[in-house]
């Protein structure tokens, strides 16, 4: 009889921990099973161009999901930038870089560069050295990836390539600008002096300024030609990247999509 006892109370016992073991397996295969969930929704949501929603469910995945939590940040805020939320899609993706391992850094650095760019292109026209400062960081971010993570010949290597380039003639037309502007306040003042100068000589002198006046319209200065030059590069840029949209070889009408 107590062999029969101790033998029943032997398989309560196995089976109490059977259960045990198989509810902390199935929670854990739903944690799992959610956090995986969130992320690939997160995709999803951005490829069908819903970025409010991809940013939900980035959201969700970085509250469940203790690993990978630099997808979580990069998909957030990829998708922040998408629909021009970039000063929170700045804090999100630096949190990327911060923990992206470094396979994964490339594709941080490319839309991180891409925030500063559209953020440098926002204040251009108001603040001209902040904005310069931002295109500069804008091309560290690239230039400082690691080799491992864009090998010669690499999709991400020719994503940082097109980047850098554009985001250099930016930088060189909105300066070449902001030079035109200090030229043509020069030139206005001298042509109000020369202006005070004709009205003072009489009318026989007038005229014969007048024959002798350059025909402007004719050339321009050598400034002026590098500044069209550089602006009709920055334009044709944009509106290749505009053709090209979201998703394409190098398209940066929104950022990259996420993972």
């Amino acid at each position: 009889m107590n062999r029969v006892k101790n033998l029943w109370s032997r398989r309560r016992r196995i089976t109490k921990i059977n259960l045990i073991l198989g509810t902390i397996f199935a929670l854990v295969f739903g944690y799992i099973a959610m956090a995986t969930y969130f992320g690939t929704a997160s995709q999803v949501r951005y490829t069908s161009n819903d970025f409010p929603g991809a940013k939900k469910a980035a959201t969700a995945f970085l509250r469940v999901s203790p690993f990978q939590r630099h997808i979580g940040y990069f998909n957030r805020g990829t998708a922040e930038a998408a629909v021009g939320d970039f000063d929170a899609a700045q804090t999100d993706l630096e949190s990327a870089l911060e923990i992206a391992p470094t396979s994964a850094e490339c594709a941080v650095r490319v839309n991180l560069s891409y925030v500063y760019e559209k953020q440098a292109d926002q204040i251009a026209s108001q603040d001209p050295d902040q904005s310069q400062e931002l295109y500069d960081r804008s091309l560290k971010t690239l230039e400082d990836a690691p080799e491992e993570c864009q090998p010669k010949k690499s999709e991400e290597k020719q994503k940082s390539n097109q980047a850098k380039e554009r985001v250099e003639d930016k930088k060189q037309g909105e300066k070449a600008k902001e030079e035109g502007t200090d030229d043509s306040e020069s030139d206005d003042e001298d042509s109000q002096d020369q202006d005070s100068d004709d009205k003072s000589s009489g009318d026989e002198g007038q005229d014969s300024d007048e024959e002798k006046a350059p025909d402007d319209s004719s050339g321009k200065s050598e400034r002026e030609k590098k500044r069209d030059e550089l602006e009709k590069r920055r334009e044709d840029s944009e509106r290749q990247h505009r053709q090209q949209g979201p998703g394409g070889d190098g398209g940066r009408s929104t950022p990259e999509k996420p993972w």
